[in-house]
């Protein structure tokens, strides 16, 4: 008989359980035995169960519960329950540990980088390389908006327009102009680089 082993992982999981009360000749009637990790959701709901009794508004509501209900059904279809669920893979409690941590944590981090919020703005800091080919000139067309510092390769001559919008040409094409291979941009400002 040959077996296929797809993956160690399985290999060296051992899952535990409980087949028989110990010290005891007595096997629990469940086939397969009793995982631990069910016992352990188990005791979290039955507490979850105890101490939402004792919560004003809520309590009332558990309290209606039977106790046969209340400490053993629910405590139980709820380790049945989460014993079975396995989301992403993984068990249920380090999911739900996973999901909790993810929603709690004002910065997330993703390869040792704090990644932004949903909607928070992204600085991004980064040289940029340009190169044109042989048929085009050195100076493409390009609109950037700030904030933003741009170095040019060649001389640039920077021309302010309307409505905080300003126009960058090659030195040689605005002469009287000082020329300038650096230019910082505001919040809001806009250059049109014109070849």
């Amino acid at each position: 008989m040959s077996l296929t082993v797809r993956s160690y992982r399985r290999v060296f999981r051992v899952d535990r359980r409980i087949f028989r009360i110990p010290n005891t000749n007595w096997v629990l009637p469940v086939p397969g035995g009793v995982p631990l990790s069910a016992l352990g959701y188990f005791a979290g709901a039955f507490l979850a169960m105890f101490f939402l009794g004792r919560v004003p508004l809520v309590g009332a509501a558990v309290g209606a519960l039977s106790p046969p209900l209340r400490f053993v059904i629910v405590p139980l279809a709820v380790a049945m329950l989460l014993s079975r669920a396995a989301p992403d893979g993984r068990g249920a409690h380090r999911y739900v540990a996973a999901w909790l941590g993810l929603r709690l944590r004002s910065r997330r981090r993703s390869l040792g980088r704090v990644v932004a919020l949903e909607g928070e703005p992204v600085a991004w800091q980064a040289e940029l390389p340009l190169r044109g080919d042989g048929s085009e000139p050195d100076l493409r067309r390009a609109r950037i908006s700030g904030p933003a510092r741009l170095r040019f390769a060649e001389p640039i001559a920077v021309r302010p327009g309307r409505r905080r919008r300003a126009v960058a040409r090659p030195a040689s094409a605005e002469e009287g102009r000082p020329a300038t291979t650096l230019v910082r941009l505001a919040e809001g400002e806009t250059l049109e680089v014109r070849p």
